[in-house]
C-alpha cells in the first residue's frame, strides 16, 4: 500500500489494478479495492483504456468500495468510450449489455452536467422505440429506473407513458408489479419508512414558525437520500475530542458515551458514529418523520441498535432534562430564524465540560447560492419539482465561466431534494470567522476545534506559520484572499465551561 499514498499515482494505479486482480483473501482483497478507489475517484481521464473501464466495472461490485465515490471518473469513462450516440435500437442494445454503463446507473448517482444530457438522450431513445425487444434494453431499462429514482426524476418525460417506459420518469405504483433492484428501492424501502415514521417518539413538540416551514420542506423531500457506504475503520470519539487543540481536559473528564445529533436529517452522521464508535448512546433528533424514518430503516438493516431515532426541535430542548457528553449540529442552526437562540438551546444540554461540533455556512463561500437565491426570486420560482428543474434547465444552459454554472459542480445539484436543499431553502444565515466567535462566546461556549479542510490548513500554514490554528481573524484574513476556502460550510468544536 506504499504506493498509494507516496509513490508515482499512475505507477501506484497499475500495481494496485493488478493486485487486486490476483487478490483472494477477502480482507486483503478489500483493502486493495478500497485503496485502488481512492486513487481513481479523483481521475480525470482524456481519453478511454480498456484496463480502467475493467477496474471500475470490478470496483462497483465490490463491498469496501462506496461506489458514489466514482460516480464522476466512471461517467468519464463511459463518454469517452461512446462519445456519440444516435439513439438507434443497435446503440440501446450495446449500452445495456455494458456492465460498467449497468452498474454505474444502478449504483450511482450521477454528478456531471454531460452524462446527464446523455441520460436524457438515452430515455428519449427508449420512448422512441418503444415496441423492440432485446436482452440490452431491458436490462437498461431497468437499470435507468434506478438511477432516475435515485435523482428524484431529474427529466419529468412526456405524458401518456405507461408500463416500464413511464418507470423512467415516475415512481411505480403499489398498484403496479415491479421487480428487482426498482422493487426494493422504490416500493419496499418507502413502504417501510412510512411503517417506521408512524411509530416514532416525539422528543419535543414543535411550534416554531420556521421550524414547522422547514419541517415540511424535509417531510417532502428527505435529504440526503443515501445509500449506506461500507463499513468505516474504527475510530472511539474520545480519540477525536481530545485531539482538539483548545480541549480544557480536566472539564471534558471521562468518555463522551451520549451523543446527541440535533438535525440528523437522514441519519447518515448518526449511523456513521455507531459504526465507527458501538460504545456510543446515539440520540438522533429531526424535525422530520420522513427523513427520521429514512435513517431508521438504514440502521435497521446494518443491525444498529444504539441509535434512537426521535423527532424534536432544537428550539424545545429547553423542556428535556437529558443531558448529553457531545452534541453535534452539522449544516442545522443556520436554517433557525434565530441561529443564537438554536446554539443556546444546545449548549443547554450539554453537561458540564462537554463540548459541541457545529457545520454553519460561509457568506464569501456562499456567494454563488445568493446570486441562485436572487435569480430564483427574480423568476418567480417556488419549491416545487417543476420550479426545481427549470431553474436546473437554467442553469445547465449556462456557458462555462458563468458565475452560477460553477453549481454544476455540487452533488447536491443532480437530485431533486438535493438541489432543493442548495439553493430553495426556506431560511438561511451565513458567517465570517470572527462572527463564528461571536455566536459562540452568546453561548457560553468556547472554541476549542475548528476542522479546516486539507488544502485550507495548507493555506494557513504557508500564510501564518505556526500561528493559532484557533485564531479567527487570521482564517478572516485568509479566507478574505480565497474566497471559496469553505464552499462547503465551516466545521467547528466548542466546549461548555464546567
Amino acid at each position: 500500500m506504499f504506493l498509494s499514498v507516496h509513490g508515482d499515482p499512475g505507477q501506484a494505479s497499475q500495481v494496485l489494478s493488478r493486485a487486486l486482480a490476483k487478490a483472494v483473501d477477502p480482507g486483503m482483497r478489500g483493502k486493495v479495492a478500497a485503496a485502488l478507489a481512492e486513487r481513481l475517484s479523483g481521475l480525470a481521464p482524456n481519453g478511454w483504456h480498456p484496463v480502467l473501464d475493467a477496474d471500475l466495472t470490478v470496483l462497483l461490485g465490490e463491498a469496501a468500495v462506496d461506489p458514489q465515490k466514482l460516480a464522476r471518473v466512471v461517467a468519464r469513462t463511459l463518454l469517452l468510450k461512446t462519445p456519440d450516440f444516435d439513439g438507434s435500437v443497435e446503440a440501446l442494445e450495446a449500452i445495456g449489455r455494458d456492465p460498467l454503463w449497468r452498474g454505474f446507473l444502478s449504483r450511482c448517482l450521477n454528478l456531471d452536467a454531460a452524462m446527464e444530457a446523455r441520460l436524457n438522450a438515452v430515455r428519449a431513445a427508449l420512448v422512441a422505440t418503444d415496441g423492440t425487444e432485446g436482452e440490452g434494453r431491458a436490462a437498461l431499462l431497468e437499470a435507468l429506473a434506478v438511477n432516475g429514482f435515485a435523482a428524484e426524476y431529474l427529466d419529468a418525460g412526456p405524458e401518456g407513458l405507461t408500463g416500464r417506459l413511464a418507470w423512467l420518469f415516475r415512481t411505480p405504483g403499489l398498484d403496479e408489479e415491479v421487480s428487482g433492484e426498482l422493487a426494493r428501492r422504490a416500493v419496499e424501502q418507502p413502504k417501510r419508512e412510512g411503517e417506521l415514521a408512524a411509530g416514532l417518539e416525539c422528543l419535543t413538540p414543535s411550534d416554531d414558525a420556521v421550524s414547522v416551514a422547514v419541517r415540511d420542506q424535509y417531510e417532502a423531500s428527505p435529504y440526503p437520500r443515501w445509500v449506506a457506504p461500507p463499513a468505516p475503520e474504527a475510530r472511539s470519539l474520545i480519540s477525536c475530542v481530545k485531539a482538539l487543540p483548545g480541549l480544557d481536559r480536566e472539564a471534558f473528564a471521562g468518555r463522551p458515551e451520549r451523543v446527541l445529533v440535533a438535525g440528523c436529517g437522514t441519519g447518515f452522521e448518526p449511523i456513521d458514529l455507531a459504526r465507527t464508535d458501538p460504545t456510543l448512546s446515539i440520540t438522533a433528533m429531526d424535525l422530520s418523520r420522513a427523513s427520521l424514518a429514512y435513517g431508521a430503516r438504514v440502521a435497521g438493516e446494518l443491525g444498529l441498535d444504539r441509535v434512537r431515532f426521535v423527532q424534536g426541535d432544537i428550539l424545545a430542548l429547553d423542556q428535556i432534562e437529558d443531558r448529553f457528553d457531545v452534541v453535534t449540529s452539522t449544516g442545522v442552526i443556520h436554517h433557525m430564524a434565530r441561529p443564537d437562540e438554536g446554539l443556546a438551546r444546545l449548549a443547554g444540554v450539554l453537561r458540564p465540560g462537554g463540548v459541541v461540533r457545529l457545520g454553519l455556512y460561509s457568506e464569501r463561500g456562499r456567494k454563488r447560492v445568493k446570486l441562485a437565491h436572487a435569480l430564483i426570486r427574480e423568476r418567480g420560482w417556488r419549491a416545487t419539482p417543476e420550479d426545481i428543474r427549470a431553474f436546473r434547465a437554467h442553469v445547465l444552459s449556462l456557458p462555462d465561466g458563468a458565475p452560477l454554472a460553477a453549481l454544476r459542480e455540487s452533488d447536491d445539484f443532480y437530485s431533486l431534494s438535493g438541489c432543493r436543499d442548495l439553493v430553495f431553502h426556506v431560511q438561511e444565515h451565513c458567517y465570517t470567522p470572527p462572527q463564528l466567535d461571536d455566536l459562540l462566546a452568546v453561548a457560553g461556549l468556547r472554541l476549542i476545534g475548528f476542522d479546516a479542510p486539507p488544502e485550507a490548513q495548507s493555506a494557513f500554514r504557508s500564510a501564518f506559520g505556526r500561528a493559532d490554528p484557533l485564531d479567527m481573524d487570521l482564517w478572516d484574513r485568509l479566507e478574505t484572499q480565497n474566497p471559496t476556502l469553505f464552499a462547503g460550510m465551516y466545521h467547528l468544536w466548542a466546549q461548555r465551561p464546567a
